[in-house]
Parts: C-alpha cells; structure tokens; sequence
C-alpha cells in the first residue's frame, strides 16, 4: 500500500500503519495512568491487602478503557476515505457522524505537510489542505485546515499530484473572495471616479 499509484476517481485509505501509530499512542496514555495511579495508591495507603485492592480496581478500570478504545480505532480506520477527482479532493471520516470534505483544486492555498515523533519513526505523514477564506467562515484561527489527510506514507507522491492539479487548473480563491468583500454598487462607483479622475487628467493634458 505504500506504493500506491494514485488514480483519479478511486477511493483509497490511509496506510495501515496508522493504527498502528494510534495503538501506540493510546499504549503510552494507558502505561502514564497506570504509572501514575500505582504510585498514587503507594503513597496514600501503607496496607498490603488496600494496595492489592486498590490496583487491581484500577487496572481493571484501564483494561475497560482499552477495550473501547481498541474497537474505537479499527472503526475509525475503516470509516476513513481519500478521493481524488480530477476537480477536487474528497475526504471521508466519522464513526457515528459522517463528516465529507469537498475541496476543489482551484480553491486551494497552501499543502501543509506535519510528521510528529511517532509519526516519524512509522514514516507517516499528515497533509493539511487549506483554502483562502476558510478560516474566516468556519469561525476558525487563520491557517485551519479545511480537509487533513491522515496516514500517508507516499507524502510526495501525494503532494506533488495535488500540485499538479492545482497548477493546470484555473484559482478562483481571489475572485471569490473579492466578489464577496465588495459593497453592492461599489464597483459601479469606482468606475465613475476613475471616469472623473480621466477627465480631469485630459483637461490639465
């Protein structure tokens, strides 16, 4: 799967080393508590039977965490779908709530590559697709993100397709955002002014 040779219009996952990364890293959150609530246990009670109590409730407790947690990222993985078309990129997750990004290829602004430590070690990568605007209208901080793409492995691969496509195709980001920044009638105006200002330059001419 990490070869993969992308093709418009077919639907393909993140690389399955993402669980992987997301098994890890709810095994260190999980190791932390269980750390964490033994030294706890040590500390406030000097009784060899508490102690043994006490541990065993929490482990247990840790153990009926993992569980859902465990089936939660193998539903997760599988919700998970990349679409590239030849005018936009469609990306597809949610487990209870379907969430379907749309983002035409002339809208976008910046590909963002992340890698955190982990992510490094499995050679998986993060492609964040921002547009121009979108920050604004989502209520967001500048720079969000309007689809990520989780788990990938072929990153220039990716990238460099998606540039591809922006580069022969024509960006409306600019004209849209103008189009809707502009005051009703306030285009007409400006033309009458430059007008004005044309005949006054001829006469002076």
């Amino acid at each position: 799967m990490e070869e993969i040779s992308i093709r418009f219009n077919e639907r393909f996952k993140p690389h399955p080393d993402f669980k992987k990364l997301q098994y890890i890293q709810l095994s260190i959150a999980i190791l932390s508590i269980i750390v964490l609530g033994l030294t706890l246990t040590w500390l406030v009670s000097f009784q060899r039977a508490l102690v043994f109590i006490l541990s065993f409730i929490f482990l247990t407790l840790c153990l009926i965490i993992s569980i859902p947690s465990i089936i939660w990222i193998n539903l997760y993985y599988l919700s998970v779908f990349y679409t590239f078309t030849e005018d936009e990129i469609i990306v597809e997750r949610g487990i209870w709530w379907k969430h379907k990004s749309i983002v035409p290829y002339n809208r976008i602004t910046n590909v963002d590559m992340r890698q955190g430590p982990l992510s490094r070690a499995l050679g998986l990568w993060e492609l964040r697709i921002q547009t121009a605007g979108y920050h604004i209208a989502s209520g967001g901080s500048f720079g969000a993100a309007e689809a990520i793409l989780q788990g990938i492995k072929n990153v220039e691969e990716v990238k460099s397709f998606i540039l591809g496509r922006i580069r022969k195709l024509k960006p409306v980001a600019v004209e849209a955002e103008l189009e809707t920044t502009l005051p009703k009638g306030l285009e007409q105006q400006i033309l009458e002014e430059l007008r004005k200002i044309r005949g006054i330059l001829e006469k002076k001419g």
